[in-house]
């Protein structure tokens, strides 16, 4: 297999906001710039404040959701940054994808917008899958803070939208143009005046403008709601700016992440995993080094990009890499840009994990979602108290067609195999990681469209055996009411490379999908007409530990629950 070109060693920056620049390295720069004099105890209260202010933020978007996708799956992101986008709280709930990507996404709004072309009323919005969080269907919208007529802050969240055009969801397209509608960084509201021609434009691009712009006005109005909160707080605290507070937030989480980078021994950890990819097989090359109190994480020898959609864009490799960095060292530290500060990310440009335009991404968590578990794998030797065994690649089909009201629809439905084993626990049942992004009820799925599932359970002996083992995988089936076929696109991934255990544990079943009960392309398009049964069966998670360590009242339970036949 013919290997990328080696990373480039130096430490230039990418221009934020340049989708198009060449270059391997992206380095983070530190916002570790003085913690101020700010009590102690003011300082926790203006912290949790800024964090519930995220997080009702959030709430509100799923609350004034139109989508299941916003409403149950909660595939979004939400939080508050300072006049210089730096990111000080994010909500509890969102995808790490998209909150470590987020941060990214603001700072490229201000590489385009000085602030004297940012008035009150105004709302930013942008789908580069550069910019921001890997692919079209990754809707951002930013909107800024004004206190007593300074820009102050801004308020930014993202959503997955069931639908962008071009293509249906999938992993399929050539070239990012065929994946449907781009919105370059622009105003969707000026002076609080709606954009018409944008709204125009989006609403006869998309197969289900109802669903679309109903969740895209459930960000602008719960970005509002944390632009009212903000203002309150300052009011009520009597703040003229927040830079103090962002200063003490950042340096103080980034003085954690140094310190719990300091407690691992200096050298340089490497580890390498294997994916189905979509013609032939791919790899992703890692190697860590701990240098002192920073970690530098370099991709060099992973799969160069390839004509399909599955690459990830450097923001998304970037947000996943840091998670789970941050999982593994300092759990218990809130999420701002401080846990960036002592991490740099290394990639060659042109690669699976740092596409270059204009690759297609459409399905760029196939290859996203691995890297945690190659994170852990690398620094499993030194680290293996918070590890994780390897989980299951979300997986998601797409259907769309016309209804029995003859109304055109079109529906994702995320699927979670099993969370691999952990150091003193089972993994999860059905359960995603690192994504979080949550299995949705089958009446929801049957109530947006015309299928009718006709099972849903979980798979006996599907995870990896271990001293803990894996969560056990899902089978789900389906079939189509009515006379109508549909439009399904499937993007399924471990259905050739099983999630690894840990520390001797063993691997999890692979995935599988198939119509009435032939195997088929796990990330093949396909029509399906009424009366045939799709059939998903996501991976278990990999074990922990060897399974001779296992206890019997352990694999009492595991067969009391029908988990396993042995």
């Amino acid at each position: 297999m013919k290997k990328a070109a080696p990373a480039a060693k130096s430490s230039k920056t990418v221009k934020p906001g340049s989708r198009k620049s060449a270059g391997g390295t992206r380095v983070v720069a530190s916002q570790e710039r003085g913690a101020g004099t700010i009590d102690p105890v003011k300082l926790e209260i203006y912290w949790n404040r800024l964090i519930s202010i995220a997080s009702e933020q959030a709430a509100t978007m799923v609350n004034s959701s139109f989508s299941a996708v916003l409403g149950d799956m909660e595939d979004l992101s939400a939080g508050v940054f300072d006049a210089n986008g730096v990111m000080m709280a994010q909500s509890v709930q969102g995808a790490p994808g998209h909150l470590g990507s987020l941060s990214a996404g603001v700072k490229s709004f201000l590489a385009k917008f000085s602030p004297k072309d940012i008035a009150p009323g105004d709302v930013l919005i942008t789908n580069d899958p550069w910019l921001v969080s890997g692919h079209k269907h990754d809707i951002t919208v930013v909107t800024p803070v004004f206190y007593r007529k300074r820009l102050v802050a801004f308020t930014a969240s993202n959503c997955h939208t069931v639908d962008i055009g071009g293509r249906i969801f999938s992993a399929a397209a050539t070239e990012v143009y065929e994946e449907g509608l781009q919105i370059p960084r622009m105003k969707l509201f000026e002076g609080g005046r709606r954009n018409e021609t944008l709204f125009s434009i989006i609403e006869e691009n998309v197969r289900s403008p109802q669903l679309v712009l109903g969740d895209l006005m459930a960000q602008v109005s719960a970005n509002e709601t944390a632009v009212r909160r903000v203002a309150a707080f300052m009011l009520e605290h009597d703040l003229t700016h927040l830079d103090a507070i962002s200063k003490a937030i950042t340096s103080r989480t980034a003085r954690l992440m140094r310190q719990a980078i300091s407690r691992l021994p200096d050298g340089i950890y490497s580890d390498h995993v294997r994916l189905d990819g979509f013609d032939t097989p791919l790899e992703i090359r890692v190697s860590i080094e701990v240098r002192g109190s920073k970690i530098i994480v370099d991709f060099d020898g992973t799969s160069p990009q390839v004509p399909k959609g599955i690459n990830s864009v450097l923001n998304f490799t970037e947000a996943f890499t840091r998670y789970a960095l941050k999982c593994l060292l300092a759990p218990d530290s809130p999420n701002n840009d401080g846990s960036f500060a002592p991490i740099e990310v290394r990639a060659p440009h042109g690669s699976i994990v740092h596409a270059k335009f204009p690759a297609p991404v459409g399905g760029r968590h196939l290859v996203g979602l691995y890297i945690p578990g190659v994170i852990f794998g690398a620094l499993a030797a030194i680290a293996p108290a918070r590890l994780v065994a390897d989980s299951s690649v979300l997986s998601a089909i797409t259907l769309a067609g016309q209804n029995a009201r003859d109304q055109p629809y079109v529906f994702t439905f995320f699927s979670s195999g099993g969370m691999g084993g952990r150091a003193s626990k089972d993994g999860l049942d059905a359960t995603a990681f690192p994504s979080n992004v949550a299995n949705v009820p089958v009446e929801v799925m049957e109530h947006a469209t015309p299928a009718l599932f006709t099972r849903r359970e979980l798979i006996a002996d599907s995870f990896g055996t271990g001293q803990f083992r894996g969560g056990a995988g899902q089978r789900i089936g389906l079939v189509l009411r009515g006379v109508e076929s549909a439009r399904v696109s499937c993007m399924v991934e471990r259905t050739e490379s099983a999630p690894r255990g840990l520390s001797g544990g063993g691997a999890g079943k692979v995935a599988s999908v198939s119509v009435d009960g032939k195997h088929i392309d796990p990330k093949q398009a396909l029509i399906l007409t009424a009366g045939q049964e799709l059939m998903l069966e996501t991976p278990g998670g990999g074990g922990f530990g060897p399974a001779a360590r296992r206890t019997g009242t352990a694999i009492a339970h595991d067969r009391s629950a029908g988990l396993t036949n042995i």
